[in-house]
């Protein structure tokens, strides 16, 4: 079981394989969420932690090909960027598409109904490994492969003990199942965002009730802001049509928007800022890409290294012959403080020096 305590922290060096140029990642290997608090934000420097070869040194059977089976629920470049992770951890681990790995990917478009269509075509296909990505695509993978052989190995779930997915993440499921489960660092997000705004005295939010990972995330959210004497106002949408009108119904209501990692939010971000920005309205957000979208400022585990995590540390090994039934869930350890200084400036704030010195990425610098 992990423990929230401080843990170990460490930077991370990289490629970005879509400029051609190396960039500096200041990602942070954390070995427990408490040590990101702002309070006194943990980061301190020292070798990222190194893992054992996937699959405990056994590497794929030439001649062979993997078939993997992916979904996710919406398009949006969140759950983009962890697909891109997912392929970069399995091509690390030696899974290369075009040669020996099949990798199917589908996209539900918002459908929970076609999230079960998805997986029962893979099924039907004899993929080796369902990998759904998003709560949704979990839920109906899981049913879809419920007592059959055909492992399930997820990832993008914020709780799945709540959503049905797992009796417990502290130990393996003895079934099919395994997977990355991400647990949001609420109280360390109200902490950077009351940095940087500290007047907010009420905050909107915006998600849809369908989506289980929102409702966890919304739950906490709101005992969070409650617990530091904030008002706290929800608007439900149904479908990404509904979120421009749901971001005006809160306008003259809030001090801020305060959103979640809610994929129909996601899939219609722009509409958000739009209204915000025309207003001046503060958005802060628990999805890292959402700053280079419009928001302030997100604090939460690293879309891409979630996916590398996902595919190196999981799904490899059970590709190779591990079973799931026995392998314990595990949670993202490299997290991004991510700000957009012109987004706050737009909404009449100024970021403090010391959390501009803590970020992980700063959009367009």
């Amino acid at each position: 079981m992990q423990t929230p305590c401080a843990g170990r922290v460490g930077r991370a060096g990289g490629h970005d394989s879509r400029r051609g140029m190396t960039m500096a990642r200041r990602s942070w290997t954390v070995g427990a969420l408490g040590g990101l608090a702002l309070g006194g934000l943990a980061l301190v420097a020292s070798a990222t932690a190194q893992t054992s070869p996937p699959g405990g040194g056994r590497t794929p059977q030439p001649g062979r090909v993997y078939r993997v089976g992916y979904s996710q629920i919406v398009d949006h470049p969140a759950l983009n960027e962890t697909r891109r992770g997912f392929l970069d951890g399995l091509k690390q681990a030696g899974f290369v598409e075009g040669q020996n790995l099949a990798f199917q990917y589908q996209n539900a478009q918002g459908d929970v109904g076609n999230a079960r269509n998805i997986a029962e075509k893979f099924l039907a296909d004899g993929v080796d490994v369902l990998t759904p990505c998003t709560t949704p695509n979990v839920q109906a993978a899981v049913k879809v492969a419920r007592g059959g052989r055909t492992p399930v190995v997820f990832a993008c779930v914020t709780d799945p003990v709540t959503a049905g997915i797992l009796e417990s993440v502290e130990r393996p499921s003895g079934t099919n199942v395994t997977g990355v489960y991400n647990p949001l660092p609420i109280a360390e997000l109200f902490d950077l965002f009351l940095k940087i705004q500290p007047g907010m005295k009420t905050a909107g939010t915006i998600y849809n009730a369908s989506e289980a990972n929102s409702q966890v995330i919304n739950r906490r959210a709101k005992a969070e802001a409650e617990r530091r004497g904030l008002k706290w106002v929800e608007v439900t949408v149904a479908g990404s049509a509904e979120v421009k009108s749901a971001t005006e119904s809160l306008v003259g209501k809030v001090d801020a928007l305060v959103l979640g990692q809610d994929n129909t939010l996601a899939s219609a971000f722009e509409a958000v800022v739009k209204v915000a920005a025309d207003l001046h309205l503060p958005i802060f957000s628990m999805d890292t890409q959402a700053p280079a979208r419009g928001a302030i400022a997100s604090l939460a585990a690293s879309n891409y290294e979630q996916g590398v995590l996902w595919a190196k540390e999981l799904v490899a090994p059970v590709l190779l012959g591990a079973d799931p039934a026995t392998v314990i869930p595990i949670r993202p350890r490299v997290f991004d403080l991510t700000l957009n200084l012109q987004a706050a400036a737009a909404a009449r704030l100024t970021v403090p020096k010391e959390v501009v010195d803590r970020a992980t990425k700063i959009v367009g610098q």
